[in-house]
């Protein structure tokens, strides 16, 4: 048997195909989003633990709006969903108004029964990505990448 019956045997046989798996790997359609003005939707992350600062922050809300990408990042203490709650009304929606739609990551303090009760009196969207896939919020993680190594120096 030479090499090339050996390639073609294994192509046609069902059991070797399946242990090999697909060819290629496949991807999710890309899904658009379509922003009509500023602030109507943004993505909500934390960034986090860093070293605490003086006034107790160890954790930063990074904020950044779809149509502008507008950023703002806040210090926090602790990531309990009050706390991320009171952040966006008091330093985003005080000043840019109440949005349509609020995206984050899977994070627990963004699920909560606090979070969803916020949305639901504000009339807030909330949508979340892909469970164990940051890739699916890049624009807000990329964010937190370069807020990182703008960081880095200050904070060994």
């Amino acid at each position: 048997m030479c090499k090339s019956d050996v390639e073609k045997s294994y192509r046609i046989c069902d059991p070797c195909a399946a242990s090999k798996g697909p060819r290629k790997h496949t991807r999710g359609r890309l899904q658009l989003y379509n922003v009509g003005a500023p602030f109507e939707r943004i993505a909500f992350d934390i960034l986090g633990p860093i070293p605490r600062s003086s006034d107790g922050s160890n954790n930063i809300v990074v904020v950044m709006d779809y149509f502008t990408k507008w950023p703002e990042a806040y210090p926090i203490p602790d990531e309990e969903a009050s706390t991320v709650a009171q952040v966006l009304v008091q330093h985003w929606i005080s000043r840019f108004g109440v949005l349509l739609q609020l995206h984050s990551d899977q994070g627990r303090n963004f699920n909560s029964a606090i979070s969803k009760r916020l949305c639901e009196i504000l009339a807030i969207d909330k949508t979340r990505t892909t469970a164990l896939h940051p890739e699916s919020d890049g624009m807000v993680e990329r964010l937190n990448r370069t807020t990182l190594n703008n960081l880095s120096p200050g904070i060994q």
